[in-house]
């Protein structure tokens, strides 16, 4: 699992899912600061990120193609770093449980609370 943490998901995160054995990259840290969020996206493609965001609306727009690396989102803006991760942790350890490296691709994940979260295959 590779994961591309959007602007407003926290970069000190990225430590958090590396003790668990994920890597990840924030969208500053490789010079997307800014960038629109299809540049975004198809950075993520291109480099086999799935992408966790909080704006869901751009993002699942992109998720109209025949194969993509997975879209993890946030259903709540405005969380705290230790908030984001109480919601991302679960669904990390789901993953990571499945023995599946291949988990997230064609899945949109919707976090909708700490511990709440729906899996599903886009496109279906």
């Amino acid at each position: 699992m590779r994961l591309l943490l959007d602007e407003h998901i926290s970069p000190v995160i990225i430590s958090y899912l590396s003790d668990l054995g994920v890597f990840a990259q924030s969208v500053p840290h490789v010079g997307l600061t800014g960038r629109s969020d299809r540049e975004v996206w198809r950075f993520a493609f291109e480099h086999d990120f799935a992408v966790v965001t909080t704006n869901a609306r751009d993002f699942v727009g992109f998720l109209d193609v025949e194969l993509h690396p997975g879209l993890i989102i946030l259903r709540e803006s405005g969380l705290s770093r230790q908030e984001q991760w109480e919601r991302l942790k679960p669904v990390v350890e789901h993953v990571l449980a499945t023995g599946d490296p291949d988990f997230l691709v064609n899945k949109l994940v919707e976090i909708i609370d700490a511990g709440q979260f729906v899996a599903r295959d886009l496109p279906e």
